[in-house]
């Protein structure tokens, strides 16, 4: 079973393509869905963040894998699969695998060491158990991962400084505004970057804090936990006027503030300019509203200055966490190398029996009458040719499968001798996640996809 990855992100991708990519949990059961009907898929877990969506999979053929993926993103997104690969990344085994714990541990993030990354890869891979989508590989791979990045945040420095993006948004505001005391600020949304970001301002003790969200009990217990007053949604455009600040990170689907909502505001500012944070992905706000005199708008692309700035201390850490990084991933592969053997070798034994079985049987009816005896004789040179021919690549392949290309000579014994195997051939062991690192997970719940 061969592990690939497919993704967006900050690095390639700017926001206006991120936000035709971001999954939210309505979603993903349908995307499940999808990709387990290719047949081609044994196991998947999605990964939707503001600054990446990820798939990560398992299957025996990694060609087609990937290429349902392309199409299914291609469709999500309305962008044709040529365009979309110009903003796309496509790993394969090892290289899908060092991806993954370089993203949990933050070595993969715009804001180098960022810390709400493994909370969020936790909670994608929980879903995925939970709606059937995980399987055995995906179980010990993302348990690993998700281990590394506890010790990379434990062992390494990595996340001080802004080490987040609510924290660069506020970075991003203090030199927006040289006192912040004397700042009025409006949060609008109260999940958890809507928290992150509270926090963050109630540290830097803004002078009022309004929390805008669309359910008001949530609202008021972010107001209350960082002294900040709460906003019923439908009376935001009500509110705004009073803010010199507005930082969104919803999960609205579409904006929720245009520049005709913002028009009459800002003629009634009478020149005091309005600044915009914008950390959705989709985004919050129409970005026509740059149009509108005095308003300044700012999304989570743009905090990419904020972050170098505090970024020399943090990468001294980052090769720290990529020494633990390496020996994590030496230490999968090792396993996932052995592992992959056994189906290969099976697979094998399978077919040259067939094979074996079927030639005997002709030559024995061309024969006619044999006695017992020579035909004892003729079964027993067939199965000595057939162990004799098998005997070496399966030796090869137990050998090889102790090494970092064991999962290569698997994969290619099964493209020389045009071995099949079937999803569930790849195990069981291993299969249900462990208790202690996803919690609240439903009994069966991997039943969809191959174990």
């Amino acid at each position: 079973m061969f592990t690939i990855a497919v993704g967006v992100s900050h690095k390639k991708a700017p926001v206006e393509v991120r936000e035709k990519l971001a999954f939210g949990n309505t979603k993903l059961p349908t995307l499940f869905e999808r990709l387990r009907d290719t047949g081609k898929i044994s196991g998947c877990v999605i990964v939707s963040t503001c600054n990446r969506t990820e798939i990560y999979a398992t299957s025996m053929d990694t060609d087609a894998a990937l290429g349902e993926i392309w199409n299914l993103l291609s469709d999500e997104s309305g962008i044709e699969v040529d365009q979309l690969q110009d903003y796309l990344y496509s790993l394969t085994c090892q290289q899908a695998i060092e991806h993954l714990f370089k993203v949990v541990s933050g070595l993969d993030s715009m804001i180098l060491g960022e810390q709400e990354i493994l909370g969020q890869v936790t909670r994608a891979y929980q879903f995925a158990c939970e709606n059937g989508a995980s399987n055995a590989v995906l179980n010990v791979l993302f348990q690993k991962a998700l281990k590394v990045g506890k010790q990379v945040q434990t062992e390494t420095r990595i996340g001080s400084g802004a080490s987040s993006v609510g924290s660069a948004a506020v970075q991003l505001a203090r030199q927006i505004f040289i006192d912040m005391e004397e700042c009025s600020i409006m949060l609008i949304g109260a999940g958890e970057m809507g928290r992150l970001v509270a926090q963050n301002l109630s540290n830097n003790c803004a002078s009022e804090t309004m929390v805008c969200n669309r359910s008001h009990d949530k609202a008021q217990e972010v107001a209350l936990q960082f002294g900040g007053c709460a906003v019923p949604f439908e009376e935001l455009f009500d509110y705004l006027p009073q803010a010199d600040l507005v930082v969104s990170c919803t999960s609205a689907p579409d904006y929720i503030i245009t520049k005709q909502q913002l028009s009459s505001i800002m003629e009634a500012r009478g020149g005091r300019p309005l600044f915009l944070i914008d950390l959705a992905v989709p985004r919050d706000i129409d970005p026509e509203v740059t149009e509108l005199e005095y308003l300044h708008l700012y999304n989570v692309d743009d905090l990419q200055s904020v972050v170098d700035e505090s970024l020399s201390d943090r990468e001294q850490e980052a090769e720290k966490a990529k020494k633990i990084v390496e020996n994590a991933v030496d230490n999968f592969m090792k396993w996932l190398n052995s592992r992959a053997a056994v189906p290969a070798i099976k697979a094998l034994h399978q077919k040259g029996e067939e094979i074996r079985d079927a030639e005997l049987e002709k030559a024995l009816r061309k024969f006619g009458n044999l006695t017992k005896r020579e035909e004892k004789i003729l079964r027993s040179m067939a199965h000595a040719i057939t162990n004799r021919i098998t005997n070496a690549p399966i030796v090869k392949l137990r050998e090889e499968s102790q090494t970092d290309q064991g999962h290569m000579y698997a994969r290619v014994m099964l493209d020389l001798f045009d071995l099949q195997i079937r999803m569930d051939d790849e195990g069981s062991e291993d299969s249900h996640p462990s208790a202690a690192n996803i919690p609240h997970s439903r009994d069966g719940a991997l039943s969809k996809f191959s174990a």
